[in-house]
């Protein structure tokens, strides 16, 4: 067997399966992951940092459903690329880590991560920012398939007539396909998105959707 095919072979072996774990960064025996707050001097640069070894810490750091949801937005050689770069990795240093995470969550997690569902951590305030009049049809379709809690809480936040007029729309919903809903949770999800783009809304931080959605 050449070089190259020994390479591809290797490569297909450590390609993302559905359900399938990443092989997580070793931080080495005894390390301490809030270390690099007491010698802040010994963290490495981001920039010194190839793109790819920070790609693949970003996605050992993650919980599985994140990385997945990731990986689903590159194309198959990405994939292919940062998978046999965590294949590589035998130990990610917790300073490095720290400051790949850092420039990570600045870039945008909260809205890379963002899902209809989410609506059930935001603040009061924020729905009604985020409710737009004319989008009350597709939130309607958008929460007729949700759970009664999320249904709850979205209505709850609003104010008496935007409450009342998404009401109604919920009431007056004909029969309706589930990939309808989902269609319109994803519509509706990438509006809120915008408007968080455009400083009008905050979104919730990703970290504990578990203990919310349990």
């Amino acid at each position: 067997m050449n070089a190259s095919t020994s390479s591809t072979s290797a490569r297909a072996a450590h390609r993302p399966q559905s359900g399938a774990e990443f092989p997580r960064g070793d931080l080495g025996a005894g390390a301490d992951p809030l270390a690099a707050e007491d010698s802040p001097s010994d963290a490495p640069s981001v920039a010194a940092i190839p793109p790819l070894r920070k790609a693949a810490i970003v996605l050992v750091s993650l919980e599985q459903s994140l990385s997945t949801q990731m990986l689903a937005h590159l194309d198959r050689d990405a994939v292919d690329a940062v998978t046999w770069e965590i294949a590589r990795m035998d130990r990610v240093d917790p300073a490095e880590q720290a400051v790949v995470l850092e420039e990570f969550l600045s870039l945008g997690l909260r809205r890379l991560c963002f899902v209809f569902e989410d609506l059930l951590r935001m603040d009061d305030r924020e729905i009604r920012a985020a409710f737009r009049a004319e989008d009350a049809e597709a939130w309607a379709l958008a929460l007729a398939g949700s759970a009664p809690p999320l249904r709850a809480k979205v209505l709850g936040a609003l104010n008496a007539s935007a409450g009342q007029m998404l009401q109604r729309y919920l009431e007056n919903l004909g029969p309706f396909r589930l990939s309808d809903t989902e269609v319109a949770q994803v519509e509706v999800s990438e509006r809120i998105r915008i408007l968080y783009d455009q400083g009008v809304i905050d979104l919730p931080d990703p970290s504990g959707r578990e203990e919310v959605l349990v």
